[in-house]
């Protein structure tokens, strides 16, 4: 594949054409998901094509085609020059690629167990395991889902400037999902294992105790309290800690929002954004996360980015454009993600968490002293321009004289970006990386992307924090 793409980028005008990449992709896909005792959906896909980008006179044209055929490329790489030539004509500020390195490299998907390996059927009893633990578990468990998820895919990237990498990605998954209800109270529960590394994982994920697990937190949700509203102080587990920086955060740190000033974080860098001891790291390079990737889809090597150390922010996310253009926190960092062959590449978050503080969870709840505790993410979203956030907690506890109390359900908070992490009063040292297996969705002028990803830290304490219950 390598040599069909360098043959067509070769035949680039140069002395016109600013910049040029080609990034070929291939992938298969399967979803299982059973309900109820039922097969729902089984549906398998397989894609192909190629991406091409060209960078005329500070203008971006892309053009994308399902096929691997050299007249087909040849004919793509003409009509994305020729959209840049025409965008040239309406843009207001100019792109640049001023990167000048070029990188090469093959990454060989090497799973620990290939999903190759296990049958069709293997596969769907993970799934059906998963669901019927959950409907046998109580006979208020009105609803019962399990999923298993796979794609394998293979990008082959180059470049004008001489980048030639070919890198594979596998992401596996295994959820199960719980309807609970009693009169007029429904609660929704859910959890998964994730990896990128192969299906060993998901084989040693104790099926019927985490299941368990989850059923009986379904049902202890019906009895449970609803949240208090209002100002308060808080202590967030893990797994919302995680959502709460990738959404709040990381989103904001990632370089197209910064360059396009739709981010609380421009011209922020040296700037103090939490207390001493809050650093917030994104690594892509950790193994067997789900967002784990050794390239990114520019074909740059990731790497450990830190974001926040000691309090103070850093670094951002950085692609081949926003390195080029940004004048401070302009790393180049491999950050540029793309779900297919369909969309453009953007900056993206891989595995975003803070790092373990000192703290242990007795000493969180002392210095909270009355409040809540948030745990089990629901998801969240944010608006990096005023950096206005919200996520919500499948459950918790109420906070009284530094001890939990009773059960609450169904809260959540909001603020504003800084705000958690300015009024951090306490870091702990459970620290859990990838306490919060997702999905990121972003759009660019592709359209929306989503894409894997993971979030954690360390169960975390901040003081007067918006929270609301419903």
């Amino acid at each position: 594949m390598i040599d069909e793409l360098r043959s067509v980028i070769e035949t680039v005008d140069r002395s016109v054409v600013e910049f040029v990449d080609m990034r070929a992709f291939e992938s298969t896909e399967l979803m299982i998901t059973v309900r109820k005792g039922k097969a729902e959906d089984i549906s398998s896909d397989k894609l192909g094509g190629v991406a091409i980008r060209a960078l005329v006179n500070g203008a971006w044209g892309f053009a994308s085609v399902a096929s691997f055929e050299v007249p087909k490329l040849v004919e793509t790489l003409h009509t994305a020059i020729k959209m840049a030539r025409g965008a040239s004509q309406h843009i207001t500020r100019k792109a640049e690629i001023t990167v000048d390195r070029a990188f090469e490299g093959k990454n060989i998907f090497r799973p620990d167990v290939n999903p190759k390996d296990l049958s069709f059927e293997e596969k769907y009893e993970l799934a059906s395991k998963t669901e019927k633990t959950l409907r046998d578990h109580d006979h208020r468990i009105i609803n019962s889902v399990g999923r298993y998820t796979e794609k394998i895919q293979r990008e082959t990237i180059i470049n004008t400037l001489g980048t030639e990498v070919v890198n594979d990605y596998g992401v596996f998954r295994l959820s199960g999902m719980a309807t609970a209800r009693s009169g007029d109270v429904i609660q929704n529960v859910s959890d998964s294992v994730a990896t990128n590394a192969g299906l060993q994982r998901l084989l040693d994920w104790e099926i019927e105790h985490e299941m368990t697990r989850l059923g009986d937190r379904a049902i202890g949700l019906l009895d449970a309290v609803p949240s208090p509203s209002g100002r308060m102080n808080v202590v967030l587990e893990p797994s919302l800690v995680g959502v709460y920086i990738h959404e709040a955060f990381g989103h904001a740190s990632e370089g197209d929002a910064i360059l396009s000033g739709r981010s609380v974080l421009r011209n922020k860098i040296g700037e103090k954004m939490a207390i001493d001891g809050v650093n917030v790291i994104d690594d892509p390079t950790l193994p067997g996360l789900r967002g784990s990737f050794k390239f990114d889809s520019e074909g740059t090597p990731t790497s450990r980015r830190q974001i926040i150390r000691d309090g103070v922010l850093v670094g951002y996310l950085n692609d081949l454009q926003s390195a080029s253009m940004l004048d401070k926190g302009n790393a180049l960092n491999g950050a540029g993600r793309a779900t297919d062959f369909r969309h453009m590449t953007m900056p993206r978050m891989g595995n975003t968490y803070i790092e373990n503080g000192d703290m242990s969870f007795e000493e969180l709840l002392e210095a909270v002293g009355n409040g809540v505790y948030l745990t089990h993410s629901y998801g969240g979203y944010v608006n990096p321009a005023n950096g206005q956030f919200y996520f919500s907690s499948q459950s918790g506890y109420l906070i009284e004289n530094g001890e939990l109390t009773k059960p609450i359900r169904n809260s959540g908070m909001s603020g504003m970006t800084l705000e958690v992490l300015q009024n951090t009063i306490g870091v702990g040292n459970d620290l859990i990386i990838d306490a919060f297996p997702g999905v990121c969705g972003k759009a660019n002028l592709t359209g929306f992307q989503p894409m894997p990803v993971t979030g954690g830290g360390p169960t975390i304490a901040a003081k007067d924090i918006v929270v609301g219950g419903k």
